[in-house]
């Protein structure tokens, strides 16, 4: 399955380093399988020009059925896995900031009452580390706000979820808060706070201020929208800071409803052979069809 991992990703970036790069490996080791598929088939997979690597007549005629093999192989390794493995002590859940409190309380709480001994942990991660772990059997599921495009390049599964509704807010003592009739172009003369996985897969969105701050953290965030500036949260996160007295939601003319996002759960494709993760996504969509719109 090796040598068939690294012709594939030789053959999909285009160059030795940039495979060793994406399948972690030395550039030398992935040499070597090519080389060893290589002496099995007979033929040169591909032709050093430069610093690329050319696929062949052959190497162009094996890709399909190697990329269909290679996937296959991954799904019979992930159920062979999860078939010695039908209790899991620990289920491990990646999600993002923007994901509702709500939801991610109430997964643990059914987790809690079906799976008493089963150790949930939630991690914060983005949609692309998330996507990989999942591949590699290093996370279970993963709930992440929705792109443009619902699909993913990769092989994993994914169910809408819904809606989730954002508002605008700023500190109680905003200046914005004195507009009798706040349109967007005032707030593109605002200092705008985004976080950074947001930014990156929900851009034309949420920026509107072209005095955009990126930040990493939550925490931070909301700090530094304690002081100035303004943000898009979602209502489920922010209404509790504003019954705090700590935030206020302001009325955009423009938006007539909410600014709106989906989120979605990615798993495996082997992981809906699991008893526990196929009982708790089906927990989540029951959810998510009562309180999602």
């Amino acid at each position: 399955m090796i040598k068939w991992c690294a012709f594939c990703a030789v053959y999909e970036q285009g160059s030795y380093s940039a495979a060793a790069r994406e399948v972690e490996r030395s550039r030398t080791t992935v040499r070597e399988h090519v080389m060893m598929l290589e002496d099995g088939v007979g033929e040169e997979l591909f032709v050093i020009e430069g610093r690329n690597a050319v696929p062949t007549d052959v190497g162009h005629r094996l890709y399909p059925r190697a990329k269909i093999l290679v996937r296959q192989l991954m799904e019979f390794r992930q159920e062979a896995q999860a078939s010695f493995d039908e209790k899991l002590e620990s289920l491990s859940i990646y999600y993002d900031s923007m994901i509702p409190l709500s939801l991610l309380s109430a997964i643990e709480t059914h987790c809690s009452k079906a799976y008493p001994r089963m150790r949930v942990n939630w991690l914060l991660r983005g949609r692309a580390e998330s996507i990989n772990d999942l591949l590699e059997g290093k996370a279970h599921l993963a709930l992440m706000p929705v792109k443009g495009k619902t699909h993913t390049e990769r092989e994993v599964i994914f169910t809408n979820l819904g809606m989730i509704r954002c508002g605008v807010y700023c500190s109680s003592h905003s200046p914005l808060l004195e507009y009798n009739k706040l349109r967007i172009t005032d707030l593109k003369l605002y200092k705008q706070y985004i976080h950074e996985d947001h930014f990156n897969t929900l851009r034309n969105q949420l920026q509107v201020s072209p005095q955009y701050h990126l930040v990493s953290s939550s925490d931070l965030l909301l700090s530094l929208l304690r002081e100035d500036g303004w943000a898009m949260l979602p209502n489920d996160f922010a209404e509790p800071l504003c019954q705090q007295g700590q935030l206020s939601q302001l009325t955009v003319d423009e938006f007539v409803h909410s600014v709106n996002y989906n989120i979605c759960t990615f798993h495996a494709p082997a992981s809906e052979q699991h008893p526990v993760i196929s009982d708790v996504l089906a927990y989540i969509k029951g959810y998510a069809k009562k309180q999602l719109s």
